[in-house]
């Protein structure tokens, strides 16, 4: 209708200011994490207490005749793996409820038109961007979105950055670090910077290749008039998002969790630093010390490359504690900067195995995705070692 025409372009003379536009845009992606952590977080606790009660109430009480082995397989390689990452399925599903929202009020699409002009200096245009942002639900529908784009320079250019994104299961252990880490009052804040952090990322990796994947595709783009979504709408795409990340990440967390429950618990007798991972993590240590990651750290990292959603599930594995306990041991053992060094490194380092074969399906070229996957891990340590060695040269600690 006309008044839904004049009221649309009432907020478009605001949202897309040319010199408002932006900042109001990066306010409200703040307010999306801040709602995530201050909302989010209060309700992994009550996972961790619901998934403590069947533990205690359920599970010991079956598995007691057990051998010991058996048992501390099935709790410590299997449940508190699972258990860990479960907690953290609340946040995740109020994630993908906020990025429905914004999605389906039509801002979305703006936020293309308005990243445009800054996107085509990078070699990049608006649906790169957009691409970008779906990138934080999951990267691997954002990888096969570029195939809108008829230019294959610009497709290639924007799957490189594609997997610097945000996402769902990196934002879990994000969480999780800010959380043991840093005082509560600045989780909100630091989180947001992480998200900042995906962008600049993507932008220095555009600015790199722009010259050797040029792009000459003129982008066209219709704006959808605002809308305020429905209840049901917002329910229904939040809840198609969290199934299929739960069913891709099911099979990869069980695997995951009993892998490194066999390599922290071999050879037979070995504890800590002595086991198979253990050594594993130690032998990396040259490469890992300079940013400030620790043995134990590196593990889950490794673990990390099957999938993000394993990080935090090992970690819970290799302590053989659950995720309160964990939680409290990287308190005590992990400062600040070594949490956020961890973080750095998990942001951009190679992308989990889904997104990998996605990469290579996509650009049709085992060189373009082996090329990616150096390129990020490089890129990750460099921007960790920036980080840590230039925090503790400013004296912290």
């Amino acid at each position: 209708s006309e008044m839904a025409v004049n009221l649309t372009a009432r907020i478009d003379k605001l949202l897309l200011h040319p010199i408002l536009g932006l900042p109001l845009f990066f306010l409200g992606m703040f307010l999306v994490f801040w709602v995530v952590w201050t909302v989010g977080l209060p309700s992994q606790d009550l996972m961790d207490d619901m998934t403590g009660w069947i533990q205690g109430a359920m599970i010991e009480p079956v598995i007691q005749p057990l051998p010991t082995v058996v048992q501390d397989f099935l709790i410590n390689g299997i449940w508190n793996g699972l258990a860990t990452v479960a907690s953290f399925v609340p946040l995740i599903v109020l994630f993908f409820i906020l990025m429905a929202i914004l999605e389906d009020s039509g801002y979305l699409s703006r936020s293309a038109y308005l990243m445009d002009i800054f996107m085509e200096r990078l070699g990049l245009d608006g649906r790169s961007f957009v691409m970008q942002m779906m990138g934080f639900g999951c990267n691997v529908p954002a990888l096969m979105g570029t195939r809108v784009m008829r230019s294959q320079a610009l497709r290639l250019l924007t799957m490189l950055v594609i997997p610097f994104a945000l996402c769902a299961a990196r934002l879990q252990v994000f969480v999780f670090i800010i959380a043991a880490v840093f005082p509560h009052g600045n989780g909100a804040l630091v989180l947001f910077s992480l998200y900042l952090l995906s962008f600049v990322a993507a932008i220095v990796t555009a600015a790199l290749f722009q010259g050797v994947f040029k792009n000459e595709e003129p982008f066209i783009i219709e704006l959808p008039p605002y809308r305020i979504p429905t209840i049901k709408q917002v329910l229904l795409r939040g809840w198609g998002e969290v199934k299929e990340f739960l069913q891709r990440a099911s099979g990869f967390i069980t695997f995951g969790c009993v892998a490194v429950w066999f390599i922290t618990n071999l050879p037979p007798g070995a504890t800590g630093l002595d086991t198979i991972g253990g050594q594993i993590g130690q032998f990396l240590s040259p490469i890992m010390n300079p940013i400030g990651i620790n043995p134990h750290l590196t593990l889950a990292l490794i673990f990390g490359f099957i999938a993000k959603e394993i990080v935090i599930g090992s970690l819970a594995v290799i302590y053989g504690l659950n995720s309160v306990a964990v939680s409290q041991q990287i308190t005590d053992t992990v400062t600040f900067i070594q949490g956020y060094s961890f973080c750095i490194f998990c942001l951009i380092y190679t992308p989990c195995l889904t997104t990998i074969v996605t990469l290579f399906n996509e650009a049709k070229s085992w060189k373009f995705t082996l090329f990616s996957l150096v390129f990020s891990l490089g890129l990750a340590w460099v921007a960790s070692l920036i980080f840590y060695q230039g925090a503790l040269a400013l004296g912290f600690q």
